[in-house]
């Protein structure tokens, strides 16, 4: 009679160890999602409903359960972020993304102190992440809101002109052929042309836009995507005046002059920001660009010296500005917040404006002869030889602030800044 254990192979105490370790690993893994509560930090799911809980233990349960969820989730989302993005993990990343954790404190934290900076009478400013940077001949700062400088350096340009976006500050010279790129604490591109730049644009993803000129063309218009590579060049007989990136759409509008009919005429020309290939333009005979913005709505702005027109998403003027009453402009200011100019004509001052969803705001006069306008969160900023006055369309209400001379920057709806030469004054109106 054969023996019930005759013939079976002896285990493997290898294999006897893996499936153990393979047995304990799936009981590791279900324990993580189980829904009932550890006996060893709680009470058993038994114990909840023999005290007459059950409801409570049920929700133990699930909050359980979706705690694991989100670790999991965590877990995978790390391991994925790591492995597209391994190029970007350095060291420079990761103490730019330190220090810009201080500079985002400033400006949730913004208590509008005077920012001072050396004297130059020829600094050209920008509101940059929150604070300002200034840059002159001989030094580049960048300050946040709180007046902390994060950036100072030898600038190199001669007659230097900065903008900027949320993610970088640009400067090019205007007599020379260089310009820099910088976050908050360095200079992360640089580059010298052939020939001088005449403008530039930045996008909201990084991307920007370079305006040159050749031997052979008037205008060479360069185009880079936000990793500083250069994508595209088209080269134009024709002066470029200004230029403007719409990143979410992929396109690139630029406002040039060319002789038309002899008159003289301003073009609009919107093309491809990958391609550079022509989508579609619109002409203004007769008239002299000085500036163009996108809106909201697939809205486009376009300031001419004889009036502002609002454009839709074929090129349709859709608003018109009455013709400045053949008055001699004294400023205008264009931008993604709205469009205004002032012009003065027989001693009155006519204001024109219009809010970022390309809707009329003024049209109207105004008691003082204005030198620069803005428009933010639907108020008019007028700058006046008494100071910044803040203009609510709605209401008609005035508010005054006096101040010395200086460039004036918005900073939002209820804060103006007068940039002079050696520092920079927070004026702060009334919250309405």
């Amino acid at each position: 009679m054969k023996h019930p254990f005759q013939g079976r192979k002896k285990n493997d105490p290898a294999q006897e160890n893996t499936d153990s370790s393979e047995q304990s690993f799936a009981h590791k893994l279900g324990s993580f999602f189980n829904p009932e509560p550890q006996k060893e930090k709680v009470l058993r799911h038994e114990d909840f409903t023999a005290a007459g809980d059950p409801y409570y233990a049920t929700v133990s349960a699930g909050y359980k359960i979706a705690g694991r969820v989100l670790w999991l989730f965590f877990v995978v989302f790390m391991v994925f972020s790591i492995a597209t993005n391994y190029k970007e993990i350095t060291y420079d990343n990761f103490f730019y993304l330190i220090k810009d954790f201080t500079s985002a404190a400033d400006a949730g934290n913004n208590t509008y102190e005077t920012l001072s900076y050396e004297s130059d009478s020829r600094q050209t400013f920008t509101l940059y992440r929150g604070g300002v940077a200034t840059v002159s001949p001989s030094r580049l700062s960048i300050f946040t809101a709180t007046g902390r400088r994060t950036l100072r350096e030898s600038s190199g340009f001669s007659s230097p002109y900065a903008i900027s976006s949320d993610q970088y500050l640009l400067i090019y010279d205007t007599s020379g052929t260089t310009f820099s790129i910088y976050n908050s604490f360095a200079r992360v591109y640089n580059k010298t042309l052939d020939y001088p730049i005449t403008d530039a644009c930045l996008g909201s993803d990084g991307s920007f836009a370079i305006v040159t000129r050749s031997a052979d063309s008037r205008s060479v218009i360069r185009t880079y995507d936000k990793r500083f590579k250069e994508l595209r060049e088209i080269n134009a007989d024709y002066y470029v005046f200004d230029i403007q990136i719409n990143a979410k759409e992929n396109l690139l509008s630029f406002l040039y002059y060319d002789a038309g009919n002899g008159t003289g005429r301003t073009v609009l020309s919107v093309r491809a920001f990958d391609t550079l290939e022509q989508i579609d333009s619109v002409a203004f005979e007769g008239e002299f660009p000085l500036g163009c913005c996108y809106l909201e709505n697939n809205r486009f702005a376009v300031v001419t010296d004889r009036c502002i027109r609002i454009l839709d998403d074929v090129l349709e003027t859709v608003e018109l500005s009455d013709d400045y009453w053949n008055g001699t402009i004294t400023g205008f200011s264009i931008d993604e917040e709205g469009v205004a100019v002032c012009a003065t004509e027989a001693s009155k001052n006519y204001v024109f404006a219009f809010d970022k969803s390309g809707s009329l705001l003024y049209n109207d006069t105004v008691d003082a002869a204005v030198s620069d306008i803005a428009v933010c969160g639907g108020y008019l900023f007028l700058q006046t030889e008494g100071g910044i006055t803040r203009l609510d369309p709605s209401t008609e209400i005035r508010e005054e602030l006096p101040t010395g001379y200086g460039k004036m920057l918005i900073y939002n709806e209820n804060t103006a800044l007068v940039c002079g030469e050696s520092k920079a004054e927070y004026l702060i109106f009334k919250n309405h």
